[in-house]
């Protein structure tokens, strides 16, 4: 889908289709890095901002590499960027070219410093789950830089030289060499205080209908389980719980997480974010064994060109342990 940008002038009415060069000549290189910015922002001003230029020159850039390739390589709309099928064909090729560039040049870099290994995933698991447990890698590997990309983005790990996906996504849509880590769920959890305050227990889930509600519309894959309506109905008490709105909307999952322990209200809460918040005590489980499934699992993806390095097998294992420990088992 197209994101939102502003064209100034010329920029945004659509160019007349470039004029073929009558010869071969190799490519002119300084402008590939703007047009794979723009095209995987989709935005000639969050490109400029990536890549500390101006719009204009983006722009510029971008007009440049039409016309020495001969076609449009966005459709260009008042508000919004798309790309061509030339557009399309390019950014995969540049992608991986860049990929790869910069790939050699970490290595060259790293034959005097620490061996870095990429890990890309979505933010509420960076915040929630991994970024609390990368001390502990750190202090077993004080070798190995990390770098932890989580805006959300499915990456192509071979096309972008990222090494390690961990990834949020129905079982049919994992590569065939993930590894399922877990299949999520999700069941209420409320802060002891809030459960105090309406009587300090729960006979039934239809109770829950009367207390403050929070709602996700999250920074995960879009999908419509997981609702307090279907949970409602799941447990039997569909018609109290559907009638009863929430009071709060997040927009991410550790904004609900946190807004729940404060005894704001009553969470659906995720595996496996609600596991270490159960744990200590921040949250409780009602209704432990009323899990209702998502149709989502997380899966481990290991970049297949550098799955042979020590340090991305070193941080795969870790992984791996990891989500086998507890406080997993615990909820």
């Amino acid at each position: 889908m197209a994101r939102s940008d502003t064209l100034a002038g010329k920029e945004s009415a659509a160019p007349a289709e470039p004029r073929r060069s009558a010869r071969r000549r190799p490519i002119a290189l300084a402008a590939l890095r703007g047009f794979e910015s723009a095209a995987r922002r989709l935005s000639f001003t969050l490109a400029a901002e990536e890549l500390h230029l101006t719009q204009s020159a983006i722009s510029r850039q971008v007009a440049a590499l039409e016309s020495e390739v001969g076609h449009r390589l966005f459709a260009r709309k008042t508000r919004a960027l798309a790309l061509t099928p030339a557009g399309d064909r390019l950014l995969r090729s540049v992608r991986q070219a860049l990929s790869t560039v910069d790939r050699a040049v970490d290595e060259i870099r790293g034959q005097t410093g620490a061996p870095r290994v990429v890990l890309t995933t979505y933010p509420s698991f960076a915040s929630l789950w991994l970024v609390p447990r990368l001390a502990a890698f750190q202090r077993a590997h004080p070798g190995i830089e990390l770098r932890i990309d989580a805006d959300g983005r499915r990456v192509d790990l071979e096309a972008e030289g990222v090494d390690i996906a961990l990834r949020r996504c129905p079982p049919q849509d994992a590569p065939t060499h993930a590894i399922k880590l877990l299949e999520e769920d999700v069941t209420p959890a409320l802060s002891a205080e809030m459960l105090n305050r309406f009587g300090g227990r729960l006979q039934s889930p239809a109770q829950l209908a009367s207390m403050p509600l929070i709602e996700i519309q999250d920074d995960l894959p879009g999908d419509t389980l997981g609702t307090w309506a279907q949970w409602f109905e799941y447990a039997g008490a569909g018609a109290d719980g559907e009638a009863n709105a929430p009071v709060m909307v997040v927009t991410y999952i550790d904004q609900s997480m946190q807004a729940a322990a404060r005894g704001q209200g009553v969470i659906l809460a995720r595996r496996p974010f609600r596991e270490d918040m159960v744990a200590d005590g921040q949250l409780l489980m009602p209704f432990p064994e009323i899990r209702v499934s998502t149709g989502f699992g997380m899966f481990l993806i290991v970049n297949q060109v550098s799955r042979g390095r020590k340090a991305v097998g070193e941080l795969r294992n870790w992984l791996l342990q990891e989500f086998a420990r507890a406080p997993s088992r615990r909820s």
